[in-house]
């Protein structure tokens, strides 16, 4: 069998980049991992198929050791799809090693996850599992890096189990909350006319001015009341400001871009809410003609019980292998745990690496954190 550096040196050489990244159709889309990987599924005795969400060129794979009537469902969950490349500073797909880390696109975000994952799962620890009367599952996402996409799509047609490892990279702890995220989109509309003359016109410029005002307020007092005891309290960006066409016109138009990671003791909707009664008042006001608001992008929020059954099995296999407790973890990040939160009983993200090192320009690994990753997986299923 391959040792993991050696299956992450064969993960990282089969391009698979997410296609909102690159325009290469020899690099972009994860059909290529998801051949790779339903390869490996197979020779370790699951039952494969691919399950086409958008086109041919983005599949999802899902693998299956059936069990007759099985005593529950256990599932690994990873996604297909990497970052850009364009940017590096090292070969994406050369895997080099050296200095204790192996180098190349995906090392940590998540191929080095999912390599550990197959070492595991050997086909002689799949068949003692599937004599123990337990189902496994494997479940290969494609488009996660823009917003979990695949995920939804799978979660929508049910996919789920009763137990659930989210594959991402966590420095080997388990992550068992997450903010959501929700992307605003906000259109304000005005009037325009001459500079000289700016109280003849609508400046939707300065409507936003006064209506971020409200809004980061707004945010600022839902955030100090509804604090999550593991992630704190939401937070609030304003990435998008975009208005006018020259200096000597009055802005007619201006487009506002709001991420708001949202801790999953707060409800989102209490900021839209009062997104919406702001709008409704500087129309009625007279500072603007008209506005609207959507949401281009959400992933919901996840939260896991610290009693939850498979946290305290992978904790048990992190203290036996490392000699000392895990530290489970909330996170500002947001992950395929998301969607499948809703098909899932219990739900928690793991994996070798550290999250800092996702989308780097040198992105690596560290070949200690995956050698120990296999460790804590091989302990943890055959204790189950």
């Amino acid at each position: 069998m391959e040792t993991v550096t050696e299956l992450l040196t064969r993960l990282i050489a089969v391009p698979s980049v997410n296609p909102a990244h690159e325009t290469d159709p020899t690099l972009s889309g994860e059909h290529r991992m998801a051949k790779e990987m339903e390869r490996q599924l197979q020779s370790r005795g699951f039952v494969t198929e691919q399950v086409i969400l958008t086109d041919a060129t983005r599949p999802a794979v899902i693998g299956r050791v059936p069990v007759k009537s099985p005593r529950y469902r256990l599932m690994f969950e990873n996604h297909l799809d990497t970052v850009g490349v364009s940017h590096m500073t090292i070969p994406p797909f050369a895997a080099e090693e050296r200095d204790g880390r192996l180098y190349g696109r995906g090392a940590c975000d998540m191929k080095g996850s999912t390599a550990a994952m197959l070492v595991a799962l050997s086909r002689e620890r799949v068949q003692a599992i599937k004599a123990k009367g337990i189902e496994l599952m494997v479940v290969c996402a494609p488009d996660e890096e823009c917003g979990t996409a695949g995920a939804k799509r799978l979660a929508e047609r049910g996919i789920g189990a009763d137990h659930c490892i989210v594959l991402e990279p966590t420095g080997n702890q388990p992550v068992i909350a997450h903010s959501g995220c929700r992307w605003y989109e906000i259109s304000l509309f005005g009037t325009a006319c001459h500079g000289s003359e700016p109280h003849k016109g609508m400046s939707t410029n300065l409507a936003a001015v006064e209506l971020l005002e409200g809004l980061f307020s707004e945010h600022r007092r839902l955030a100090e009341k509804n604090p999550d005891p593991l992630l704190g309290e939401s937070t609030l960006n304003l990435g998008i400001l975009r208005g006018g066409t020259a200096l000597n016109i009055v802005p007619d138009h201006t487009v506002i871009g709001l991420d708001r990671r949202v801790v999953p003791s707060e409800d989102p909707a209490l900021f839209e809410n009062a997104l919406q009664q702001m709008l409704n008042g500087l129309i009625t006001s007279g500072t603007l003609k008209d506005a609207g608001w959507k949401i281009v992008a959400e992933t919901p929020s996840f939260a896991t019980g610290s009693d939850s059954r498979v946290l305290r099995q992978l904790s048990q296999a992190i203290q036996k292998v490392s000699g000392e407790c895990a530290r489970p973890a909330g996170t500002a990040w947001v992950s395929d745990a998301a969607p499948f939160s809703q098909t899932c009983g219990e739900i928690l993200v793991w994996g070798p690496g550290d999250i800092s090192q996702a989308h780097t320009e040198d992105e690596w690994v560290s070949i200690q954190q995956l050698n120990e990753a296999v460790e804590i997986l091989e302990t943890f299923l055959d204790a189950l």
